[in-house]
């Protein structure tokens, strides 16, 4: 089998080719703004998740995100190198550290959004996204079956995918 008949191979292909996509689209926003920094498509997606919920642990960002510590440590330095967020050490449990986007970063993860979004509109159409979502998800259930607890290092998805479920329940 040649790596072209894979599903694997049509995945990673379209990952790369939207991450790269995506950067471009990121680094213009921040260039066209004069920001001294480019954003990066992890870094965004810390920033974006913060703005969304508001403050969160390191551990929190680093399971709904989907990375291990280090990785989300290395992000969150260099979104506090370009002062787009804060850590915050718990003054009752200094172990407990939770990051907060500082007024520079919620300005540009708010003039982000539209960016982003019209991004995704010309990648998938709006009306089409929804399927394309379930059909990734469920691509991922069958995927657990080879790889148990894959699921589970994706807090977000498994969230989406228990109210999914509940609501097959109900009907």
């Amino acid at each position: 089998m040649q790596p072209k008949d894979t599903i694997g191979y049509w995945l990673s292909s379209a990952m790369r080719s939207f991450g790269s996509a995506f950067f471009e689209i990121l680094e213009a926003h921040c260039v066209e703004r004069g920001k001294s920094y480019v954003i990066t498509p992890p870094q965004w997606g810390v920033m974006a998740f913060i703005f969304a919920n508001g403050e969160q642990t390191v551990s929190t960002l680093a399971q709904q995100i989907g990375v291990d510590a280090p990785a989300i440590t290395a992000i969150i330095r260099r979104l506090e190198q370009s002062r787009l967020v804060e850590r915050v050490h718990s003054r009752v449990d200094r172990r407990l550290v939770k990051v907060y986007l500082t007024a520079e970063g919620q300005d540009i993860i708010r003039s982000l959004e539209p960016v982003v979004a019209a991004f995704n509109e010309r990648i998938v159409p709006r009306e089409q996204q929804q399927a394309l979502f379930e059909q990734l998800q469920q691509l991922i259930v069958k995927v657990e079956t080879f790889a148990p607890g894959a699921r589970s290092r994706f807090a977000l998805f498994k969230t989406h995918t228990d109210q999914k479920d509940q609501e097959h329940e109900d009907e």
